[in-house]
């Protein structure tokens, strides 16, 4: 059991986003292939392939946080690194808590979106599904990677391995 619990741990959201893309694919060419070729176009291919790659967009956000390749402003960083080096390890965690709390802050107010499209429920334009479904990824990824940048922050104290790299270098 552990040994699944490590896979999914490293692998998950990358097996996740790689099934839901090849799906993707799969609908697209399904899409094509029925239209020129059969002069038949399903209404539905666009939407659920709008869909689909939001849901791999928000997904990826973890991984890069997962695999430190989120996007980051690091001018600040490196001026720090420069006058005084021993403080870049307290400002990077703090920028990493400081990203860990806009994404509760995000998930809180997503879990607010989604109650009231509860109340109010909508329905999309071609496959006829509630809404909601789809909307759900916001607080899914937003939470994952709140997990994701914390876990990794963690892991780095832990294993004396949490270092601020300059590009400059």
């Amino acid at each position: 059991m552990k040994k699944y619990i490590r896979w999914l741990d490293k692998w998950g959201e990358e097996a996740f986003v790689s099934a839901m893309l090849t799906f993707l694919i799969g609908i697209l060419a399904i899409g094509v292939f029925s239209r020129f070729l059969m002069n038949k176009s399903f209404p539905w291919v666009e939407e659920i392939c709008s869909y689909l790659f939001i849901w791999s967009s928000y997904i990826g956000i973890a991984i890069a946080v997962k695999h430190k390749e989120q996007l980051r402003v690091l001018i600040l960083m490196d001026l720090i690194a420069k006058k005084y080096p021993a403080a870049v390890r307290a400002c990077y965690i703090v920028s990493e808590i400081i990203f860990s709390v806009f994404c509760v802050i995000v998930f809180y107010y997503s879990l607010r979106m989604l109650e009231n499209m509860t109340t109010f429920p909508q329905v999309s334009a071609a496959l006829e599904i509630d809404v909601f479904y789809p909307y759900l990824i916001i607080p899914v990824s937003m939470a994952l990677t709140a997990f994701r940048t914390l876990q990794t922050v963690y892991r780095d104290i832990k294993a004396g391995t949490l270092q601020y790299v300059s590009k400059e270098e």
